[in-house]
């Protein structure tokens, strides 16, 4: 596989199984020889429409930060080969009912091809080092400028129905040297963000190229919950809101409010609730009663749903007695 980066760098070293290569240029250039052909990192949601859902992309590239530019050498054009990521449930559980419909990636077309015929593949749970079994690859694409571009999948796959997935593209790559995949400046996410295959599968890293693929899954579902923690006063106990700000009803919510301080730290009250469903926009009272004491206190409001991040608010107050003031 070959490297081209921008002139911010004036050489580059990759150690590969034959030889040492250095190239040094205006542009500089690092290639990998052998005796076969070789490989010379949030979410943003968006709502779609009117509608409860939305869509993410999940990745391990910095979209800005992608200056690298990969190709493969020593081999006869044209030559297919891959670069890919991999998911596991680290990154895939918390979308178990939304479907991936969309792959984002990166291509280069003025390093020695303008285009660039290329297959989406989307495969099963493998092990640490190759994928499983190809789940789809019925979508191919047209690359004629560089960019980072939506492909949408002829072929959607439901998340909840695999522990692991792999996103590769297979390149046509017609040049002998041309560079035309995109990376970012990494470091790569290890074991993640940096699969190439070239007639095997291997992490890009091992050639010093410590970069993620400008790959991204887009995945689409009825979006998540939101609490929010609102109206914090006394001076009678502690009262509160949550409300729901997401695009969905959030499920299960569960709450704790904690106060504890007071002269001596005799002061340790706590109440806790639940609400079965809140739709969007809705708005829950929650409380703690009237207690005693004397001096400082600090609070400590909990709230989690089953569909949302749990959320935390903390303040500080003045405790004179039944009066809680001066809070915030």
């Amino acid at each position: 596989m070959k490297k081209q980066q921008n002139n911010t760098l004036k050489a580059a070293v990759v150690l590969t199984i034959s030889l040492l290569f250095i190239a040094s240029s205006s542009i500089a250039i690092a290639a990998i020889s052998s005796e076969k052909p070789v490989f010379s990192n949030m979410k943003t949601s968006k709502i779609l429409g009117n509608s409860a859902k939305a869509e993410e992309e999940i990745r391990y590239y910095n979209p800005d930060t992608c200056t690298n530019v990969i190709g493969v050498g020593n081999t006869t054009m044209p030559f297919k080969w891959q670069s890919a990521i991999r998911f596991t449930q680290d990154e895939l559980a918390a979308y178990a009912n939304w479907n991936l419909t969309k792959v984002n990636a990166g291509y280069g077309a003025d390093n020695g091809q303008l285009e660039c015929d290329a297959t989406v593949i989307i495969y099963g749970e493998g092990n640490a080092t190759h994928p499983g079994v190809i789940l789809s690859n019925d979508t191919t694409y047209h690359f004629d400028t560089s960019g980072i571009f939506t492909i949408p999948l002829v072929t959607p796959i439901k998340l909840g129905s695999y522990d692991e997935l792999w996103v590769s593209i297979e390149w046509v790559q017609t040049e002998e040297t041309a560079f035309i995949a995109v990376m970012d400046e990494g470091p790569a996410v290890d074991g993640k963000g940096d699969w190439g295959f070239d007639g095997a599968w291997s992490e890009l890293q091992i050639y010093g190229l410590d970069y993620n693929w400008a790959i991204g899954a887009i995945v689409e579902g009825q979006g998540n919950a939101e609490i929010s923690i609102l109206n914090i006063n006394g001076p009678i106990g502690i009262k509160a809101a949550i409300k729901n700000v997401g695009v969905v009803p959030a499920d299960n919510i569960e709450w704790s409010i904690l106060v504890t301080g007071g002269i001596f730290g005799r002061v340790n009250k706590s109440a806790t609730g639940s609400v079965t469903e809140l739709v969007v926009d809705a708005t829950e009272a929650i409380s703690i009663g009237m207690f005693f004491g004397l001096g400082e206190i600090q609070i400590e409001i909990k709230v989690h749903a089953d569909n949302a991040v749990e959320v935390k608010a903390t303040k500080s107050a003045l405790l004179l007695g039944p009066m809680v003031v001066r809070i915030k």
